[in-house]
């Protein structure tokens, strides 16, 4: 059976001109920490990393729904083994009739995210994206990454084309101060957004356009009477915070 990679347009909290993929979160985020979780590829059971403040919300989403885990392990699967350019030309095929549909159906070119789920898991991976956006340029593409090392060494050769945010809870944050990386930073509440002058993303515009670093509310499900858990029912009860969904577009 020949390889493929499953792509995925829009969901609750992305909007639909924006197409992306996934693999399995924890499993393929060797620089992850505070965050770090994993869905048992079987059972969506999850473990917690040793070091976690907050689950991964990608990580709840494998955990609940079985159809998804499978396709970002089947993407996994896909990809791990092959080389660089390999990789890129997979990528490549598996896009090529989403993205020229989108054109022709919408007027406009889509906007291309990598991942929801999962990471650049080495920097062969890493490389093949870099040559995708390179491909379909003008298309934007983006992502959130804690391969803020992989950034670095390959910092002269990002297109344009893709905008890098550097997801603030890894094991190499330094490079994030040294270096002045747009990043994103999970926080508890509106208040320590405004403490670090950070605007709150609630869309994925900020991550997807260039400039500067931006906060995102703590979501998805959290560990039970954790310091995570805790600002969420304090969210949800004083401003009606849901997560990141349809019912919480106009939040500010």
């Amino acid at each position: 059976m020949a390889k493929t990679i499953k792509w995925s347009q829009g969901n609750i909290k992305l909007p639909e001109r924006i197409i992306h993929m996934s693999l399995p979160s924890g499993y393929t985020c060797p620089m992850a920490l505070k965050c770090l979780a994993k869905a048992n590829a079987n059972t969506g059971k999850i473990t917690d990393g040793a070091h976690q403040e907050y689950r991964c919300y990608a990580a709840m989403q494998e955990a609940r729904h079985s159809g998804l885990r499978k396709n970002r392990w089947d993407n996994y699967i896909a990809l791990k083994k092959l080389s660089s350019q390999e990789m890129y030309r997979l990528l490549q095929t598996t896009l090529h009739n989403i993205h020229e549909n989108y054109i022709i159906n919408h007027g406009q070119r889509p906007i291309v995210r990598a991942h929801i789920g999962g990471d650049f898991f080495n920097e062969n991976y890493f490389l093949a994206w870099l040559a995708l956006a390179e491909h379909y340029q003008p298309t934007q593409f983006y992502s959130y990454t804690k391969r803020t090392d992989l950034w670095l060494k390959q910092i002269t050769a990002i297109p344009y084309n893709f905008e890098l945010n550097a997801s603030r809870g890894g094991k190499r944050d330094d490079i994030i101060d040294d270096h002045d990386l747009k990043c994103a930073e999970v926080v508890y509440s509106h208040e320590q957004a405004k403490q670090k002058g950070l605007e709150i993303d609630h869309d994925d515009s900020h991550a997807y356009n260039a400039g500067p670093s931006f906060a995102q509310l703590i979501h998805g499900c959290q560990k039970a009477g954790s310091k995570a858990s805790k600002a969420l029912s304090v969210l949800k009860k004083e401003t009606g915070w849901t997560g990141y969904n349809n019912r919480t577009k106009t939040l500010s």
